[in-house]
């Protein structure tokens, strides 16, 4: 993936408040287009998988670096960014042998940090194919001694443990079959490929809630024949908004990668997020993000409208990091007593943050996500509905004292000294008839860290481990 996404893909930021209006990616929403994405709208939060013969590099190629360099090279992007020279890193695949992948336990880590659905990469740049395909014998069934099929083994447990299945597919970037520049028209046979791998997608898996292109090129009619394939074969699979396709066949915006969206937003939006700096499998990459800013990071996604991916990237032999099973066990910990601020809701009625945090909303309910906690209070303004009542989410029986000033716009709510979670603590407020707000109330959004950190020494000299 690349973190210079196009500015035309970047969310419109609505200042106004009042509830997101819903349109497709490209604005042309289709008369399916809400009933095709509604579950998708209360899924609010999914895992990404970067996983291909990259992994087997761990970011180093002859003794150099080439991971966690934010904005240039990454893990994934090493054939490019090395260079390794074509017939090199196809070599690769004599090596790629997960003989410890558990396609249950990817999908159990999943549903236990409260994703709802999983996206893992068909083919990425590198034009390796994680699938069973007649189109082209660089897939891991032909050129591997696993000879498995990893995808239809996740494509089976997901529809076992109820977790919607979807497929990232490169469509555009591939350095193996295309060649290393997008600036010429692809080939016709190219093309067929690519249609012929959408073809087995769609029809050998069973249901696809996905299929996630990415990096689309300027050759819009081309990436439209392979929208146009989705909706013939399957017409209830959303298509991100990264294939730049010439008519209407994307259903929902992608932020650029690792940028949550800096206000609230007017589409269905998503954000890709990585818990450290790769995409791909790194073996040293130790710049991971704590649980608390992940839960934040999930939290201001949700409070502004959108919903995030966040990515694995497992090892050569087929396992997850221990790094990441750890810290989605602990997201999964959070999702379990707060999940009712994230499934289902929309984005705070407000057109901006408030020093502690941010809120998501439900007919009735907003649910305040206290990111910063004030022994003093937690101070919110601009609601003209009269509160009935609020709570914790984690202690709904316990009634939280409340003042309100009404003509002020302003209410206090009182919930004790220290905060009841160590990472986000959620206040619910519940109000007598619809949420009403003051149009006239400002403020701003406090929350709109960067998430891009590049190490001093991207490309340092290391040796080699095993």
């Amino acid at each position: 993936m690349n973190m210079t996404w196009i500015a035309g893909l970047l969310v419109v930021v609505l200042l106004a408040a009042g509830a997101a209006p819903r349109a497709a990616a490209d604005g042309k929403k289709g008369p399916d287009h809400d009933k095709r994405i509604a579950w998708w709208r209360e899924a609010r939060f999914g895992m990404f998988i970067h996983w291909g013969l990259y992994a087997v590099l761990g970011g180093e190629w002859e003794g150099e670096d080439y991971g966690k360099e934010m904005g240039g090279a990454s893990a994934e992007w090493i054939m490019l960014r090395a260079p390794v020279p074509r017939e090199k890193y196809a070599a690769l695949a004599k090596q790629f042998n997960p003989v410890r992948f558990d396609a249950g336990q990817w999908v159990s880590v999943a549903k236990a940090a409260g994703m709802k659905y999983l996206v893992i990469t068909a083919k990425h740049h590198d034009g390796f194919c994680l699938f069973d395909t007649n189109a082209t014998d660089y897939n891991i069934v032909d050129a591997t001694p696993f000879q498995r099929d990893p995808i239809r083994e996740l494509a089976e447990e997901c529809r076992k443990q109820g977790i919607r299945f979807g497929l990232y597919y490169s469509h555009a970037k591939d350095w193996y079959h295309r060649g290393r520049s997008e600036a010429k028209r692809p080939t016709d046979s190219y093309v067929k490929m690519v249609q012929a791998h959408m073809r087995e997608i769609l029809t050998n898996y069973g249901d696809i809630a996905v299929l996630w292109f990415d990096m689309g090129d300027r050759f819009t009619s081309i990436n439209t024949s392979y929208g146009r394939i989705v909706r013939k074969l399957q017409p209830n699979t959303l298509v991100s908004g990264r294939l730049r396709g010439s008519e209407g066949v994307s259903d929902y915006k992608n932020m650029p990668d690792r940028t949550i969206p800096p206000g609230n937003v007017d589409a269905d939006t998503e954000t890709p997020m990585t818990m450290r700096l790769n995409w791909g499998y790194d073996r040293d990459d130790d710049n991971w993000k704590s649980v608390k800013e992940i839960l934040e990071l999930l939290s201001l996604c949700v409070c502004r409208g959108g919903n995030m991916l966040l990515n694995v990237g497992p090892t050569p032999e087929g396992t997850l990091m221990p790094e990441e099973i750890e810290r989605l066990t602990a997201v999964g910990k959070w999702m379990d007593v707060n999940g009712e601020a994230i499934y289902g809701t929309t984005r705070g009625p407000f057109g901006y943050d408030f020093e502690w945090g941010a809120v998501s909303s439900k007919p009735g309910k907003l649910y305040l996500h206290v990111l910063k906690w004030n022994a003093k209070g937690i101070k919110l303004h601009g609601l003209k509905s009269t509160v009935a009542r609020a709570h914790l989410l984690a202690d709904p029986k316990r009634k939280l004292t409340v003042d309100q000033d009404v003509e002020a716009g302003t209410i206090t709510i009182l919930a004790g000294t220290e905060a009841p979670d160590a990472n986000i603590s959620v206040i619910v407020i519940e109000t007598e008839g619809e949420v009403t707000i003051d149009r006239s109330a400002t403020g701003k959004y406090h929350w709109d860290k960067s998430h891009h950190r590049k190490p001093a020494k991207a490309r340092a000299k290391r040796s080699r481990r095993r």
